[in-house]
């Protein structure tokens, strides 16, 4: 470390404030240091040499200054020697430059060397937006990285925010420390960054800037200020289901149509459906769909031949580009067992019995997505010496054996022996719980579809099997009485519940 100073660990406080902006001023960002200083803070980061200079007579803190040349095409941060000879000046005690790939009026090499000749003892702060330009300014050895405009270049732009990789991936490659910046609005995120390895978290309109915490909290309430209303679409191989909840979670209106035969007819009926039902008070919209669907940009990533041509389909995007309204796309099982959690509000399996196996997991009040949505496809476990083909592409998938089209062929291929069927049905339904249970430690187990046409000795039977694997095995496992609108139910209300996550 070249600086005399050194930066403790902790929370390094961003007070800035552009022109346009209720606290401009120089006087005002030195109360907000000094607010930040009682609190606890370890440092101070400040826009122009003016805050500079009012901040240190208010403050002890370390303070890291920095300039912007907002007409700069490229680089834009403390980018001139005479950015840093004003700063410096004004008590900085280290400077923060822009040390990404962009252009530049002066190369980075000459600030660098212009510090290190002229301002002895001063800390140099490398702000950069990737591994790459991590790993070029390490070479210049700064006294610490700051991933500061992750997300603020071209080639950054669809990082995460904040980028808590990023900094996982920088202290792999060099022990100089990292701060944490850009984006750091919720003090789990800035936890977050610590645990991921950072030495300190900079945290700025988050704490500073009145009109954005204002915003933040707007935003969560006034879209439900006032009445609203929720559409949720359950798109199946057969049908596709569409509901109208008020803020109640009231169904105001339903609707139930035969699923087209193409990619572009489904799509037009999933248009028309919801033109019918949209109108000025409808501020959400979630949709239940067949297939294995991406969570976080709601791609449909796998889907059998019953939606022909479904694979790839950006079903989100579509919707939100088309309505403006903020969209949910989940599984339909996911969504069916949030409409079982709604009425029980318990850890839960949800198992849905049709053509093949469906299944949702709710945790802590979240369904389980898994990196790609993939969580909770339990019917594609391989269950011992089955060698079925699945449409999967996988063999001895047990939705072979479970399915509800191949239960009903057994039964009437074979009158005489329903009683060993449903026997050894339940054995194998048993045991498939029995394998999630010792993965996700649900509650209760809930099963739908089919199965509930077969009464109550089957579901009796099933639980019978299932204690009789373990004695650790106390869980109860019902028939699900959602009905069939439980996709659609679920997504109407899980889109509008689970919005003030994204905020």
């Amino acid at each position: 470390m070249h600086s005399s100073k050194k930066l403790k660990r902790g929370l390094i406080v961003s007070c800035q404030a552009e022109k346009n902006e209720p606290l401009y001023g120089s006087e005002n960002m030195a109360l907000l240091a000094y607010a930040a200083e009682i609190s606890g803070a370890i440092g101070i980061r400040a826009l122009t040499a003016k805050d500079v200079y009012e901040i240190r007579k208010k403050v002890s803190l370390p303070i890291i200054g920095i300039t912007k040349d907002r007409k700069s095409n490229g680089a834009f941060i403390t980018i001139r020697k005479k950015d840093i000879d004003e700063l410096v000046n004004a008590g900085a005690d280290f400077v923060a430059i822009d040390c990404t790939d962009r252009e530049r009026p002066e190369p980075l090499k000459e600030l660098f060397e212009h510090i290190r000749n002229t301002y002895e003892g001063l800390g140099i702060v490398a702000d950069i937006s990737n591994l790459k330009e991590a790993k070029e300014v390490v070479k210049l050895n700064p006294d610490y990285i700051s991933t500061t405009l992750s997300g603020y270049t071209s080639y950054t732009k669809n990082r995460d925010k904040p980028d808590l990789n990023l900094i996982s991936e920088i202290v792999k490659i060099t022990n100089i420390p990292v701060i944490a910046e850009g984006n750091y609005v919720y003090p789990k995120q800035a936890r977050q960054a610590i645990l991921n390895g950072a030495y300190s978290v900079v945290v700025g309109g988050a704490i500073t800037r009145p009109q954005q915490i204002t915003d933040r909290f707007n935003r969560a309430i006034r879209n439900v200020l006032n009445d609203f209303n929720s559409i949720g679409i359950d798109l199946g191989g057969t049908h596709i289901r569409i509901i109208k909840l008020n803020s109640k979670k009231e169904i105001l209106d339903k609707e139930i149509v035969k699923t087209p035969e193409t990619k572009e007819l489904i799509l037009k009926k999933l248009f028309e459906l919801t033109d019918k039902y949209i109108d000025k008070n409808t501020k959400f919209l979630g949709i239940a769909t067949a297939g294995r669907v991406n969570v976080k940009n709601g791609e449909i990533i796998f889907a059998s031949k019953n939606l022909p041509d479904w694979i790839g389909m950006k079903l989100k995007e579509v919707f939100e580009k088309k309505y403006s309204l903020d969209v949910n796309v989940s599984n339909d099982a996911n969504f069916a067992a949030y409409s079982q959690y709604l009425q029980t509000k318990k850890d839960l399996l949800y198992i849905t019995v049709g053509t093949g196996i469906g299944s949702g997991i709710i945790i802590d009040g979240k369904i389980c997505n898994g990196v790609n949505g993939n969580s909770g496809e339990i019917g594609h476990i391989i269950y011992p010496m089955n060698n079925n083909p699945c449409t999967c592409g996988k063999n001895g998938c047990i939705e072979t054996l479970l399915s509800g089209k191949n239960l009903w062929k057994n039964l009437e291929e074979n009158t005489e022996q329903k009683d060993k069927i449903f026997d050894d049905y339940s054995e194998k339904m048993a045991w498939l719980i029995d394998v999630v249970k010792n993965t996700i430690d649900f509650e209760e187990v809930y099963i739908g579809g089919v199965l509930p046409r077969y009464g109550e000795f089957l579901i009796n039977l099933i639980n019978e099997k299932y204690r009789n694997l373990s004695e650790i095995n106390k869980e109860n496992i019902f028939y699900s009485n959602v009905g069939e609108l439980a996709g659609a139910y679920g997504a109407a209300v899980y889109s509008f519940e689970k919005w003030e996550e994204e905020l």
